[in-house]
């Protein structure tokens, strides 16, 4: 039996989700790969709830729009000149080894390089909203959480160009007019135009925060912010989560004062949010995909985790990062979702025209990262936890090691 009502299945959900977070956290779990279990089980095992992909999206935009603006905060000019130049060296290693080892793996097992370059294009990318609810729900708080939280924000802008280079090499192979140079640009506008409307909204919002004193009023131009920018950015058919982390970048650069307040309200009012879509991510999530992925699916996750593992180890080795970051900073790179899925969708767009070939690879795209993605969204959350409890960064016992 489906339930119908709207609001009494996020009842549902909002019921479900705060009996097994409270079970998980007695078990020392992460409660994001509860809300995940009780997602699989409330749609594809017993169908009791089902939203429509409208609704779903929604959600899902509503949510990451929140966690961009809170991963801006982490930009501040104080952390980009003293970790600017580490973040960036880690950012390239960790997404470059992903995208080779995958591409270089299938390649090996399937002798198809267009399956394989399609498919490493796709690794880089990494969930945002899932290692931030994480390292929300821990209390973690470090310098390890905070690189983290900023390699994850910016992950998507590296994956996105690494997946417009691969798509346009695709694209000539299979006998595409279009020059690779040209679609790589057209990528790096819209890479561009997002942050620009980001920087837009934020100048505006801090303008107006900097004469608001109450915190309800606050909340309410935080959240008109937010969604404004979110909004937009959906009109423009740009980068949502890369436009919002500007806008947080921006407010919290130049509002510093109120911008410590209105980020603290955001992370108040998180929980709930977290909970309504890690549950919603559980619905869509397909276990009998397993079955089709085959040996390519598992090669893409075990060549995924070691590319992010190697990557961020060396990367954060040559950048001369702390040894905490060096040793854990891998483990809380390993969570995917709507990102590489959008991605993967966009395979099989752009490659519908060139015939049954082109309509076969998008379709297995999205078969294997849609398979894969339901050991991403559970694995990635345990290794967010893993790293940030080896660090000694959760909760209140912390010590942040001086970076200059």
């Amino acid at each position: 039996m489906v339930i119908d009502n709207i609001i009494l299945s996020v009842g549902i959900i909002l019921a479900f989700g705060f009996l097994v977070g409270m079970i998980t956290n007695r078990l020392g779990l992460t409660t994001i790969v509860g809300y995940i279990i009780v997602g699989i089980i409330l749609g594809p095992v017993i169908h009791l709830v089902e939203l429509s992909p409208h609704l779903i999206n929604i959600i899902t935009s509503f949510t990451l729009a929140f966690v961009a603006f809170m991963i801006g905060r982490s930009f501040t000019i104080d952390f980009l000149k003293k970790m600017g130049k580490d973040v960036g060296i880690i950012l390239i290693f960790e997404s470059l080894a992903a995208f080779i080892l995958v591409t270089l793996g299938i390649y090996l097992y399937t002798h198809d390089l267009i399956l394989a370059l399609l498919l490493g294009s796709l690794a880089p990318a990494t969930a945002p909203a899932g290692t931030m609810a994480v390292i929300h729900s821990c209390k973690a708080r470090g310098n390890l959480s905070k690189i983290t939280t900023v390699i994850v924000g910016l992950d998507d802008g590296i994956g996105v160009i690494i997946f417009t280079a691969a798509i346009a090499m695709v694209g000539v192979m299979l006998g595409s007019s279009s020059s690779i140079s040209a679609t790589i640009v057209g990528s790096l506008i819209e890479i561009g135009g997002a942050i620009i409307l980001g920087i837009i909204c934020g100048i505006a919002f801090s303008y107006v925060a900097k004469m608001i004193k109450d915190r309800s009023n606050l909340f309410i131009i935080s959240l008109s912010a937010i969604l404004i920018c979110a909004g937009l950015a959906e009109l423009l058919d740009i980068s949502l989560i890369l436009a919002c982390i500007s806008l947080g970048v921006v407010f919290a650069n130049l509002a510093p004062n109120v911008s410590k307040m209105s980020f603290n309200i955001i992370e108040d009012v998180l929980p709930p949010i977290y909970t309504i879509f890690f549950i919603v991510a559980g619905l869509q999530l397909r276990p009998d995909l397993f079955i089709k992925m085959g040996v390519v699916g598992f090669i893409y996750i075990g060549c995924r985790v070691v590319g992010k593992m190697i990557g961020a180890f060396f990367g954060s080795k040559l950048a001369k990062s702390e040894p905490v970051i060096q040793k854990y900073l891998g483990f809380a790179l390993l969570s995917q979702a709507g990102v590489a899925i959008g991605l993967a969708s966009m395979v099989a767009k752009e490659l519908s025209a060139y015939g049954e070939i082109g309509q076969y690879l998008g379709s297995l795209a999205i078969t294997i990262i849609t398979a894969t993605t339901v050991i991403f969204e559970i694995i990635g959350p345990i290794g967010v936890k893993y790293a940030v409890d080896k660090a000694g960064e959760s909760g209140k016992k912390y010590k942040i090691i001086n970076l200059t």
